[in-house]
């Protein structure tokens, strides 16, 4: 599997990120990311268990000469880094330098227009107020009940699609006003207060389901479409899930200071969060390419 690794070696590193809570469609991602950067490691006479930070910047720099997209390096440089954590932890290696460079993605993508605080409230108090008269049927009037708690949940507490897919009826404290957010393998865990308006929704929407999975369904994420779907009937400047959360975010940086934000966003880094802070969304979609260490 690994250049240089035993199969004993390979099977220990493989439940090594078992236990952690990979899955095995991306195990099988990191070996090929990681065989491709050991393979170079090997072509070029470096020994990866103590490779320097100007090397690590040599192999950045020769992956975009050959074309490698930002992306895809960084995917290279993430499984390595997941490596290195284990040879780390069994002692093979004395730090994990990878972690300390990435390579900036400038062609990702950045909403231009945000939506304000005033917009998502009226998207969500539309959405919820629709007359009862326009569901054809009993399901139809339940299942809108369901997608205006999702929306409550994106417009309010910024929540993410797979959040979405872990929260459980015990998460939502309807005495105190509050929320439990699981935390999932890209966001921390947290817990949230819920707007006045959120609260009647809930208690309706949980009392007509059983304990457990808040929304019980195979693909979050075709919930998630089928919501925004909906939402842009009423707020045609809605683009996206992802637009919304940013819009949550910046909206949440103008009325709490950095860290309470990192928090209330589930940001595992505080560098996730300045992402936002720091920079104007114009300036992002123009900045210049730049390797830069994450430290």
């Amino acid at each position: 599997m690994l250049s240089g690794a035993k199969s004993r070696k390979a099977g220990n590193f493989k439940e090594y990120r078992q236990k952690t809570g990979y899955s095995e469609k991306s195990i099988k991602s990191h070996d090929y990311h990681i065989e491709k950067f050991t393979g170079w490691c090997n072509k070029n006479k470096i020994n990866y268990k103590t490779i320097s930070f100007d090397q690590l910047l040599q192999y950045v720099r020769e992956e975009k000469t050959r074309g490698a997209k930002e992306q895809s390096i960084n995917n290279r440089l993430n499984a390595a880094s997941i490596y290195y954590d284990w040879l780390v932890t069994s002692g093979e290696t004395k730090q994990n330098i990878i972690r300390q460079i990435r390579v900036r993605n400038t062609g990702k993508k950045v909403f231009k227009q945000l939506l304000k605080p005033e917009q998502l409230e009226k998207l969500y108090n539309n959405y919820c107020n629709q007359p009862g008269w326009s569901f054809r049927t009993t399901r139809e009037k339940k299942l809108h009940q369901r997608n205006q708690v999702v929306l409550g949940l994106m417009v309010y507490q910024g929540i993410t699609t797979g959040e979405l897919a872990k929260l459980e009826t015990g998460h939502v404290n309807l005495k105190d006003g509050k929320i439990y957010i699981p935390s999932t393998r890209k966001s921390d865990a947290r817990t949230l207060k819920l707007q006045a308006s959120q609260i009647l929704p809930l208690q309706e929407y949980i009392s007509q389901i059983e304990k457990g999975p808040m929304f019980p369904c195979r693909k979050p994420t075709d919930l998630v479409s089928r919501v925004i779907k909906q939402a842009k009937h009423v707020l045609p400047e809605l683009q996206s899930s992802r637009q919304m959360r940013q819009s949550v975010i910046m909206n949440w940086l103008k009325e709490y200071n950095i860290r309470q934000v990192q928090y209330m966003a589930g940001h595992k880094k505080i560098r996730s969060t300045e992402a936002y802070k720091n920079k104007d969304l114009s300036d992002l979609v123009a900045q210049v390419e730049k390797y830069y260490p994450l430290r």
